[in-house]
């Protein structure tokens, strides 16, 4: 008898053809996925039984994690209403549960109602498929070199391969259909950019539009800018025309009613991009001021988890747009709130107005309401096109080219203070980014910087190169002596107070040889001066300011409280205004 002796190579070769036994498996085919289950019979005879339908066709394409390091399943079907194909981030942690089949039925997948058909349809969900690595985030912008839209589409580099597309948007669809393209780029640029030309206001709508992208580039802060102004000046079309970069305007453009909550959601889903609130009349001033930190500061509340602890704090870039009537600080102050230094500094307010209401030339058209007209329904046809031309482009341009457009419009700026300064580079930005996207829009070089250049300077006309702070406080000052200076708040200075609004007194100039002739002095008690007069403002600081200016006086022994023999401290100002600053008329 021979005995064959087979090495390892031929021993594996010939276990390939082992029998190998059957098992139960998943099938996701056209008409819908199915469990094939398998029976023995009294041979032992193993078959498969009939398949056994769960649900319409649910491809299993891959595998997620988000910042937070929950875990997805990534699907693909085929909606039965567009005959698209669509994918999105399934919970793993959700799977089995209502919420699960709830979600599954909102894309319009049909699955059976039976206790087994789910639990089988959990099994496949979780273990079947394919393993592909994906990204799930719940924010838009930029995420692995793609720029994400809100509607979840992908915007990738011209020369990327495959693997860049596996980010899955997760986050707020509320205006999904918005982000849509309606019309080409050139109807865009003949139709609405085109007028932006001349057209200082236009052209920080356009490029404020064009720059949020640019936050995360250059690294800058969130921000944004109010236009404020007359109903009928035009103020809404110019957020509308920088609303059609990227989709359709209307619904895209949000009120400023709302809660900040609300906003911060609002704000994540257009991370590395534009932002609209229209109408700043129409909200709550506690609203205003807690959105404009909440959503400019990029930031959201800490909030508790179910599961104990604190979720996950997002964060956000966003640029944003306001409009309304007044001023931010006007707005504030006419309901009693204040409006902050840094606020200002990341929202300021710019006039809309110019000659034609937010329109300094009106290319042909007979007065700025028919302009306004033309560029709504302009902007209702032709959206979407330019933010997609502009995402392509700067994924191609280096971050250096960017720069250099940035640093050009400063230095075309005077010098700064620290808190215009700031400022000055959102206006940068903006006109960085319109001079880079000149074949976007199809202005010339040089139009976009100088319409921006146009509205800094009106800002800067209207803000001065001051601190907003020292502003605040010279301003408070002046106005509260313009309103009881010369009432019975301030007592004769040789008699004792009548009025229970007691403010302090007045020093005619004959009682103070030393001072200088024909200026009274006003003498203010301490609790009227710091809640009253500085408006709380930091009482050191504004003693500060006030003497700086020659306004405030400092006694003999260099403290700011001077003493009145029997009556006890005051501040003391002199003169009912602030003295003249003639460092402009030279």
């Amino acid at each position: 008898m021979t005995t064959i002796t087979l090495d390892k190579a031929a021993a594996a070769k010939l276990a390939e053809f082992e029998p190998v036994s059957l098992k139960p498996y998943f099938e996701c085919k056209s008409s819908g996925v199915y469990y094939i289950a398998i029976e023995a019979d009294r041979d032992g005879n193993v078959t498969e039984k009939p398949p056994l339908r769960l649900s319409d066709p649910i491809e299993l394409i891959g595998r997620g994690i988000d910042g937070a390091g929950n875990h997805y399943r990534i699907i693909k079907w085929r909606d039965s209403y567009t005959r698209q194909s669509k994918t999105a981030a399934l919970a793993m942690a959700e799977i089995g549960t209502p919420q699960c089949w709830q979600r599954l039925q909102s894309h319009g997948l049909a699955i059976k109602s039976g206790r087994r058909a789910r639990e089988l349809l959990s099994d496949y969900l979780q273990a079947d498929g394919a393993t592909t690595p994906y990204t799930v985030t719940d924010k838009a912008g930029w995420i692995n070199g793609a720029y994400i839209l809100p509607n979840g589409e992908a915007l990738q580099p011209a020369d990327t391969d495959n693997k860049a597309a596996r980010v899955i948007y997760n986050g707020d669809t509320s205006q999904q259909a918005a982000y849509t393209v309606s019309g080409s780029l050139e109807d865009w640029q003949r139709e609405i950019a085109a007028k932006a030309a001349g057209n200082s206001r236009l052209c920080l709508a356009i490029g404020t539009a064009l720059a949020a992208p640019l936050l995360a580039i250059l690294n800058e802060q969130n921000g944004g800018f109010h236009l404020y102004g007359d109903s009928s000046d035009g103020k809404t079309t110019a957020a509308l025309v920088g609303l059609s970069v990227w989709g359709n305007p209307a619904a895209l453009k949000m009120a400023w009613r709302g809660t900040d909550l609300g906003f911060s959601n609002a704000a994540l889903a257009r991370n590395d991009g534009l932002l609209v609130l229209d109408e700043i009349g129409e909200a709550h001033p506690k609203t205003i001021s807690k959105t404009a930190y909440s959503v400019i500061n990029g930031k959201s509340k800490i909030q508790g988890a179910k599961d104990g602890g604190n979720r996950t704090a997002q964060e956000w870039r966003v640029l944003l747009l306001s409009t309304g009537e007044y001023s931010l600080q006007a707005y504030m102050e006419r309901t009693g709130e204040k409006w902050e230094a840094g606020q200002a500094v990341r929202l300021p307010s710019i006039p809309a107005a110019t000659r034609y209401g937010i329109y300094d030339t009106l290319h042909g058209h007979q007065n700025g309401a028919v302009l306004s007209d033309h560029l709504q329904a302009a902007a209702a046809q032709y959206h979407g096109a330019a933010g997609r031309a502009w995402i392509a482009k700067l994924q191609q341009t280096d971050r250096q080219a960017i720069q250099t457009a940035f640093d050009a419009f400063l230095a075309t700026l005077p010098d700064l203070n620290s808190q215009a300064a700031r400022v000055s580079r959102r206006f940068a930005l903006v006109a960085a980014a319109l001079e880079l996207a000149a074949d976007i829009t199809g202005l010339a070089v040089g139009v976009g910087m100088a319409g921006v250049k146009q509205c800094f300077d009106d800002w800067y006309s209207l803000n001065g190169a001051g601190k907003y702070e020292d502003r605040r406080i010279i301003e408070a000052a002046a106005a509260f002596m313009a309103r009881f200076a010369d009432t019975a708040r301030f007592a004769n200075w040789n008699t004792d107070y009548t009025d229970r609004d007691h403010a302090g007194y007045k020093r005619p100039a004959q009682y103070h040889a030393a001072s200088m002739a024909d200026i009274d002095e006003y003498w203010i008690i301490p609790p009227v001066f710091e809640s009253e007069v500085i408006n709380n403002a930091d009482t050191a600081k504004a003693c500060t300011v006030l003497h700086g200016i020659g306004w405030l006086m400092r006694g003999k022994d260099n403290r700011w409280k001077h003493k009145k023999r029997g009556k006890g401290r005051f501040y003391v100002l002199v003169g009912v205004e602030p003295p003249e600053d003639d460092t402009d008329n030279d």
